[in-house]
């Protein structure tokens, strides 16, 4: 994809917004994009901080530059919002809970991470990203289980124990065979005891039952989101400052703002660099 930045690593404007942006613990704004350029210009920034978090005004905007985003990097992540109408309604699907933890897995796991949101998305008090890390459960091939442990820990973390496994957020017990299904995974993962000690871990088909390939580790994220936590937190909150680059679309005039004194995190949060690309 370096071939993408070639066009803009010859303009001096561009070189100007890099250093700007290194210096810059405040909202600095570039005018003059074409809406086709806005994504292009946001990916040819990304190199500055490992961290880099990209709002848009609404949902339909947000999922529109992922898509776009995606052309560049592929590896980029989606963070929905949940919908007051109709959140309630997709817990059996686990549709937006999936995509939410998923993103949650991608900051604690990898050092460079673009996450593709809406101001809504941002809106919503969470547990601190240390309590939920604290929170997973880990296990290799040779780990030592007490069963009633664990699945009192599934059932805290938000599974549902069914009688065989078929969708994202079941698990199953059958004797010394365990089955999961994480909402982080695109498939179930079986677990075989020897007594209390793992024999294999191995994913598998939910629907055939069939064994897909052998796994060394794994590590089990929450199936919900928990809303009781004493210190919740924004979703600005899991982006350190020191490391994070923030990039918005044009936003209704004072909205932006409106959010920025409405909750304190956003407050705090702008000590890092925001880039604000509109197209006048």
């Amino acid at each position: 994809m370096e071939a993408f930045l070639q066009p803009l690593q010859g303009l001096a404007e561009f070189e100007e917004i890099k250093k700007r942006c290194g210096a810059n613990r405040g909202i600095l704004n570039v005018s003059g994009c074409m809406e086709s350029q806005k994504v292009h210009l946001m990916y040819g920034l990304s190199g500055l901080f490992p961290c880099h978090l990209i709002l848009a005004d609404d949902e339909r905007n947000a999922k529109e530059i992922y898509e776009d985003y995606r052309f560049y990097d592929k590896n980029v992540y989606f963070y929905p919002a949940k919908d007051l109408l109709f959140f309630q309604a997709d817990i059996h699907g686990n549709l937006l809970i999936r995509q939410r933890m998923r993103v949650i897995r991608a900051l604690l796991e990898q050092e460079e991470v673009t996450v593709v949101t809406s101001i809504d998305g941002c809106m919503d008090f969470l547990m601190p990203l240390e309590k939920i890390k604290s929170s997973l459960l880990h296990f290799k091939s040779d780990s030592v289980i007490d069963l009633d442990q664990l699945k009192a820990d599934l059932v805290d973390l938000g599974y549902e124990r069914v009688g065989q496994v078929e969708l994202p957020g079941q698990f199953s017990v059958r004797g010394g065979i365990i089955d999961i299904y994480p909402l982080t995974e695109e498939n179930p993962w079986r677990i075989e005891l020897w007594d209390d000690e793992i024999d294999s871990i191995r994913s598998f088909d939910a629907e055939s039952q069939r064994s897909l390939e052998n796994i060394d580790e794994i590590t089990i994220y929450p199936a919900t989101e928990k809303m009781d936590c004493e210190d919740m937190v924004s979703f600005l909150d899991y982006f350190p400052e020191e490391k994070t680059h923030c990039g918005t679309k044009p936003l209704p005039r004072g909205l932006f703002f409106l959010c920025a004194f409405l909750q304190p995190p956003f407050c705090t949060f702008l000590r890092c660099p925001w880039l604000h690309i509109s197209a006048c």
